[in-house]
């Protein structure tokens, strides 16, 4: 080979690694399956079929996630925020509601922990009955079976 042809293969080379690199990046809105305990399953977004969970799964927005019976989660959100999945849960990852914004989390069963050690950080929420944002770093967040939502703010604030 030549000097002309072995640049052209470096370039080459450079140019599909890049590309291959850049369908791993997450997204500022992308959230992180950090550990699974029992049956935990993903819905990727604009799907209706669930498959197993695997840890250090990438969640996009839109995704869904839902544990079984006896089963939980670890999720880190993109704001670094620390997510404790429980049992019998469902819950979706929301896109930003406004630039700037983190991805929130739309919980349709069960009930989740949110642990933060950034003060400041705002995750907004969506239950069947209620809506809101917490400015804060820990908090507990609870659906019951007939939808009846319940926020237990450890350290922050809430609006609803």
């Amino acid at each position: 080979m030549n000097r002309a042809q072995i640049k052209s293969h470096l370039g080459t080379l450079l140019l599909l690694l890049a590309v291959g690199l850049a369908g791993n990046v997450c997204a500022a809105s992308d959230a992180l399956l950090l550990t699974l305990e029992g049956k935990v399953e993903i819905s990727p977004a604009g799907q209706t079929a669930w498959s197993p969970g695997a840890t250090n799964q990438t969640l996009r927005v839109g995704d869904r996630l839902r544990t079984g019976l006896r089963a939980r989660a670890t999720v880190r959100l993109s704001n670094l925020t620390t997510l404790r999945v429980n049992e019998l849960t469902t819950l979706q990852i929301q896109p930003p509601s406004a630039v700037g914004k983190q991805a929130g989390l739309d919980l349709k069963s069960g009930s989740t922990y949110f642990f933060s050690r950034e003060r400041g950080n705002e995750t907004e929420f969506r239950t069947p009955l209620a809506s809101g944002a917490i400015r804060g770093t820990e908090f507990n967040l609870a659906v019951a079976d007939d939808g009846r939502s319940e926020v237990t703010l450890i350290d922050g604030a809430v609006t609803l």
